[in-house]
């Protein structure tokens, strides 16, 4: 005879109920931006720590600390600095929130006024400076001779994440969350096609995800780059091994050539992209990851494309923000002239053929 072991449902009940808090929790965590998690606690750890002021706090006190770091902080980080201090006492539930104050407002219109300057930003990365850089590349993955099989692993490799990045204008973290589940190729299709998932983005507040579509390139194609990689990384790109697997997409690789299961570290990716350029000799002065950022927006309008087009390309939905990636040669006086010039030349040109024709 077998006898049932009794389980107190009050005691389930208890457990359940911890389990969905633990859920809960973590899925409040994962509903918040790892960056701007970072931001709120560098924020509050230097107010406290290094102003040696506490929270909660009253208006007077935040402006002075304003007042006290205006021109020795860029005034990007105040702004930041103040509104993640208004979010602190929010999340907290005080019902008053320094942050609201017309006072504290006024001292940072003044510093924007006394201390504002232009955003240094990075030089673009036009197509011929990524041609130069594929270029050595493949030098590296064609050379037989080379003993040096991590060599050859990491040019693969850094092949597909340049071209993927350029062409897609991807953010260093959504560059590293990318899986290998989130590509998907269409070899079979007119004009073969892959699709590419990006599941986090900074401009996805409400982590729908998104998915963008690029045909195969007949130069600098990030498809076959990709595939090529895939091929190394997954031994091969059938639909069995790649489409279900969580593994990064752009995984490190060891000096002794073995491919790890941990996706290459957000503060590498400057570090690759400064040694490509560098190894393909080009100064590497003005050029961070944002460069390639600048280099595919400019190409983008410089080939045609309209502001509105290249925000949608991009993942941008304020204008404001595509237009700090573009160049000053797109000025809309230079486009005026320009399309002034054209017009005068062709009504030259049809004058010319109506006095041939009579």
């Amino acid at each position: 005879m077998t006898t049932s072991k009794y389980i107190d449902p009050l005691l389930v009940g208890k457990d359940a109920e911890i389990d969905l808090i633990a859920k809960e929790e973590m899925l409040l965590k994962a509903s918040e931006n790892e960056n701007t998690k970072r931001a709120l606690d560098n924020a509050v750890k230097h107010f406290r720590q290094v102003y040696g002021a506490s929270l909660p706090c009253t208006d007077v006190v935040l402006r002075k600390y304003l007042i006290r770091y205006a021109g020795e902080l860029s005034v990007s980080t105040l702004e930041q600095r103040r509104v993640l201090i208004g979010r602190w006492h929010r999340e907290h539930g005080f019902d008053h929130n320094p942050n609201d104050s017309e006072e504290v407002r006024r001292i940072m219109r003044g510093i924007r006024r006394k201390y504002g300057r232009a955003p240094k930003q990075a030089k673009p990365a036009p197509l011929r400076i990524i041609e130069k850089v594929i270029v050595n590349l493949d030098k590296v993955i064609s050379n037989r001779e080379d003993e040096n099989h991590s060599n050859r692993l990491r040019s693969v490799r850094d092949k597909a994440l340049l071209l993927t990045t350029f062409w897609f204008g991807l953010r260093s973290d959504e560059l590293i969350n990318l899986r290998v589940c989130d590509i998907n190729f269409h070899w079979d299709a007119d004009t073969p096609y892959f699709e590419l998932y990006l599941s986090k983005s900074k401009t996805d507040r409400d982590a729908h995800g998104r998915t963008r579509k690029l045909e195969a390139l007949p130069n600098l194609c990030p498809m076959h780059a990709l595939r090529d990689w895939l091929e190394i990384s997954c031994n091969g790109v059938e639909v069995k091994n790649y489409r279900e697997s969580e593994l990064p997409l752009f995984s490190k690789v060891s000096r002794w050539g073995k491919i790890s299961k941990t996706s290459i570290h957000k503060n590498s990716i400057y570090k690759v992209f400064i040694r490509l350029i560098q190894d393909a000799g080009i100064d590497t002065s003005e050029y961070s990851t944002h460069s390639m950022r600048r280099g595919i927006a400019n190409w983008i309008i410089d080939s045609g494309a309209s502001v509105a087009e290249l925000k949608e390309w991009i993942g941008w939905s304020d204008t404001r923000t595509a237009m700090r990636y573009l160049d000053g040669k797109s000025s809309l006086p230079s486009k005026i002239i320009e399309r002034k010039f054209k017009d005068r030349l062709a009504n030259n040109t049809n004058k010319d053929k109506i006095e041939y024709d009579t």
